[in-house]
């Protein structure tokens, strides 16, 4: 009975330890997912400060980003030229 006893103590502890690593690990991914979530947040904060600072500086050619800017404002040209196009290609 006494070898019982000790397996079954055994199991018992393997399973509480195994128990708290599940615990552990939902509470890392818990956390990994909010560490996730914040950084797309920055990510659209950059962004949204990216736009803000072009709209100031497009049009300033002594600006330090004024190449920059007009790299983007060839490519918004470029896409609009694009659209023109696929405009022409649905009305034939």
């Amino acid at each position: 009975m006494a070898f019982l006893d000790k397996l079954g103590k055994k199991i018992g502890e393997v399973a509480d330890t195994a128990s708290e690593k599940a615990k552990d690990f939902a509470e890392t991914t818990k956390l990994n997912q909010a560490i996730s979530a914040e950084e797309k947040q920055i990510s659209k904060y950059f962004l949204d400060l990216g736009k803000y600072v072009f709209e100031k500086e497009k049009d300033n050619p002594d600006s330090p980003i004024a190449e920059i800017c007009n790299k983007i404002v060839s490519s918004q040209n470029e896409i609009e030229e694009l659209k023109r196009k696929i405009m022409e290609v649905k009305a034939d």
